[in-house]
């Protein structure tokens, strides 16, 4: 029994040995992308998802364009016409064309929802897919992003890691493992953000791009270009003209001269459970500490309940109070969908389902109430200023009202 418990105790440390040296590891964070790709000719592949080499996490964010918004109707063409003018007077670009070669109009409206909130994508185009989120609920979409027409990469059970082109592909469902595979893209980076204007702790997207800790941070120091793995890394910390990189031994050194480490950087994304994604400038950027995943990470499933119809209270100016189905912007019908809104350059995009109260402060911005108890004050973009549309407000079977954002007191959801 002895020989035997020794033999087994090898061996399990011989797979050990050998998964470390392939760089395959159990998957401790349970929230990355996981589901089947079946082709045009029917075959189907299962395992983790990543789209092409970015999106891993049930948190990333789908971008693309509605190809049709069904809530015109119920707009007077007078209203439609003032709001085209609004924006395109008070935008100081607007595209004449959209990605798809339609014209540009103030009713092109992009969609953004969390993959965790999708339950499947059918290609149906070059450009096109149709998304259908938890509920049933189908969304025809087209362009918008790189996330339509690209490469779609999968860690297949038996074949291990093949990357799918576009036109290959039917459809991708999404849905949780019966176990818990052993290869998968990696762990995320997860951190504390010192930033100008206090600090913040989530999952960490460096430079729009680094996401995993098998990322690697780029930058020349004194002796040469380095190229140096998250999982190495214990603190970053901005200087003039690149950062001091600290390493998890203690060591620290100077990089220079990449977009990783350096005003050149396009944003680091910090992405708080059940409050959203914040996009900071490098301006604002300080330092960035790594930490280990938190237990509370685990249960990140229950941010991606199904998703339901925006239902809550508009009051006007005038004190009246209207309750019923809510389309936010003219555009907006789900509480899985994304408010987008600026704070003094930082981008915030907050799901209708964290958002408990909206109340417009002025033409430019507004007071943003959390269901967690944060404020935030937002401007600039169309969801949170007067380049909104309207609010359309379903009270009955047959009686809906749309509101201007200046007749708009608040807009609480419930």
């Amino acid at each position: 029994m002895e020989y035997l418990s020794k033999i087994v105790l090898f061996f399990s440390l011989f797979f050990t040995i050998l998964l470390s040296a392939l760089g395959i590891k159990a998957q401790n964070y349970p929230c990355y992308l996981y589901g089947s790709i079946t082709t045009v000719d029917g075959d189907v592949y299962e395992g983790p998802l990543r789209w092409n080499d970015e999106e891993v996490f049930l948190t990333d964010v789908f971008n693309s364009e509605k190809i049709e918004n069904p809530y015109l109707k119920y707009v007077k063409e007078e209203k439609k016409r003032v709001v085209e003018y609004k924006r395109r007077k008070r935008t100081s670009w607007y595209r004449v064309e959209c990605g798809d070669g339609q014209p540009y109009s103030a009713f092109n409206r992009k969609f953004e929802c969390r993959f965790g909130d999708i339950n499947s994508i059918s290609v149906t185009g070059r450009e096109s897919v149709n998304l259908e989120l938890k509920t049933g609920k189908f969304i025809n979409l087209s362009g918008g992003s790189n996330d339509v027409g690209n490469q779609i990469w999968i860690m297949d059970r038996e074949l291990g890691l093949l990357k799918i082109d576009w036109n290959r592909i039917d459809v991708v469902n999404f849905f949780s493992p019966e176990k818990q595979p052993i290869e998968n893209f990696g762990e995320p980076i997860y951190g504390k953000i010192t930033t100008t204007i206090g600090e913040f702790t989530g999952f960490i997207q460096w430079d729009h791009d680094e996401r995993l800790l098998g990322d690697k941070l780029d930058g020349v120091s004194r002796d040469g270009d380095m190229d140096i793995p998250f999982t190495k890394i214990s603190k970053i910390q901005k200087e003039e003209n690149g950062s001091r990189i600290t390493l998890m031994s203690g060591r620290n050194l100077l990089l220079k001269s990449s977009n990783d480490v350096s005003r050149n950087n396009r944003g680091i994304i910090v992405t708080i459970p059940n409050v959203g994604r914040i996009d900071f400038t490098w301006k604002h950027f300080l330092s960035l500490d790594l930490l280990p995943l938190p237990k509370t990470t685990k249960s990140c499933f229950s941010e991606f309940n199904d998703s339901e119809r925006l239902y809550g209270k508009v009051t006007n100016k005038e004190g009246e109070t209207f309750e019923g189905v809510i389309v936010y912007d003219l555009d907006e019908a789900m509480d899985s969908e994304i408010l987008n809104g600026f704070n003094n350059e930082l981008e915030f995009s907050v799901p209708f389902r964290n958002v408990r109260k909206i109340t417009p402060k002025a033409y430019n911005y507004c007071l943003v109430e959390l269901k967690s108890g944060q404020n935030l004050f937002l401007g600039d973009q169309t969801d949170v200023s007067g380049k909104n549309a309207g609010i359309l407000i379903f009270t009955g079977n047959d009686s809906y009202r749309v509101f201007d954002w200046e007749e708009i007191h608040e807009i609480e959801f419930m």
